[in-house]
């Protein structure tokens, strides 16, 4: 059988409520959430189903893309605390793709203080 291209918002919230659900099949959503690029949904399934490689590989793609909010959520789901390279890198990447907000906050993570004239690295 096909599997359907989404589950609808009911459809994941029961399944990853469901108590017996295999890890196969959360891995298997994750995979698919992640190719489509929702990766917020795929974490979800990465989560439940224990994927620390995938959360990993996910993590990378957050900072990337200047995403603090995916990158922090990650980060707390593996127990990782990201050191100020870190957060500087992910700063740099925001600031370029023009999310000013994310820039501003991972700069301050990053131990930034004064975003004024040549403070920011």
């Amino acid at each position: 059988m096909a599997k359907k291209y989404d589950l609808s918002c009911l459809e994941k919230r029961d399944l990853l409520n469901e108590a017996a659900v295999s890890v196969e099949t959360l891995l298997s959503w994750g995979r698919h959430y992640e190719e489509v690029g929702s990766l917020y949904e795929a974490v979800d399934f990465y989560e439940k189903g224990g994927a620390k490689d995938a959360l990993a590989r996910i993590l990378t793609k957050a900072q990337e893309a200047g995403n603090l909010f995916l990158y922090r959520r990650i980060g707390r789901i593996l127990g990782y605390e990201p050191d100020p390279n870190d957060w500087l890198a992910l700063a740099k990447r925001a600031e370029q793709l023009g999310k000013l907000t994310f820039a501003v906050e991972a700069y301050r993570l990053g131990g930034v203080a004064d975003l004024s004239g040549d403070a920011a690295p």
